[in-house]
């Protein structure tokens, strides 16, 4: 199932997020390796460890109380 959430929705909620850890951090590359400048990088939920493939429980309660 596909779910239909705006790039929009994403970033602004994946910006207020206090859990919010990318996925490329998590793993421990760092973000340099792999070209990621930190003046463009850009908070997304689907970058975030804790998306699981939009069954985030944070991302849900931030969708309820918008």
């Amino acid at each position: 199932m596909k779910n239909n959430y705006t790039d929009e929705m994403l970033s602004s909620i994946a910006e207020e997020c206090r859990e919010f850890e990318h996925i490329i951090n998590a793993m421990g590359y760092g973000y340099s390796l792999l070209n990621v400048s930190p003046d463009k990088f850009t908070r997304n939920c689907s970058d975030c460890v804790n998306w699981l493939g939009g069954s985030c429980d944070i991302f849900h309660n931030e969708l309820d109380e918008r």
